[in-house]
């Protein structure tokens, strides 16, 4: 299978309004690199897109208890299969958010952090927890642009939370002095690893 070639359609059928059909091929690519980002924000686009209308692919996937599965195989520690399960509940679902970020939570466990991103990622638009949690996984692979704008969307959503702000602060504070508008620290006295410690909220030795 040409797996970029499937999301390319993918992404072509979202475009032209067929997001059954777009859902359908990332389904078939998540089967074989349930880690792929890409895959996972077009199916997540996909699923949320066809909310509760008719799915002539989604109605395929009947209505077994795709919960207990994931369930049962977090039990007995097989991540991917808790994946797979949780992304098939998310799916039949129409794509409920949290069944999204279940899904998400799902991928991360395994190991998939990029194709949880990719979830979270997807689901910011109307999630502003998934928001947080995109903004949290951004930052974790360095993507600190992405991550700020992720915790923006939280902030637009419910401009009172505290933890979306205290983290889009700390990130912002991160990639200044990354970038080096603190690069007279020297000159200052400003210990700049202590600084990326504090920044990201993580203890200061000898403080």
């Amino acid at each position: 299978m040409n797996l970029k070639k499937h999301l390319d359609r993918a992404a072509q059928a979202l475009e032209r309004g067929q997001a059954d059909f777009a859902a359908e091929l990332c389904d078939q690519v998540m089967d074989f690199a349930p880690g792929d980002r890409r895959a996972a924000e077009l199916l997540t686009t996909a699923v949320v897109e066809l909310g509760g209308g008719k799915s002539s692919f989604l109605g395929k996937l009947g209505a077994g208890p795709s919960g207990l599965a994931a369930k049962f195989s977090k039990l007995t520690r097989n991540p991917d299969a808790e994946a797979r399960s949780m992304r098939r509940a998310f799916m039949k679902d129409a794509g409920s958010p949290s069944k999204g970020i279940a899904w998400g939570d799902a991928l991360e466990r395994a190991g998939y952090a990029g194709a949880a991103l990719g979830v979270f990622g997807s689901l910011a638009v109307t999630s502003a927890e998934a928001a947080k949690r995109a903004g949290s996984l951004a930052a974790a692979q360095g993507e600190v642009d992405e991550a700020l704008d992720f915790y923006q969307k939280a902030l637009d959503a419910n401009p009172r939370d505290t933890e979306a702000m205290r983290a889009r602060k700390n990130l912002a504070a991160e990639q200044a002095l990354r970038t080096n508008q603190y690069d007279n620290d020297a000159v200052s006295g400003l210990d700049s690893e202590a600084f990326l410690r504090a920044a990201r909220g993580e203890d200061v030795p000898g403080k």
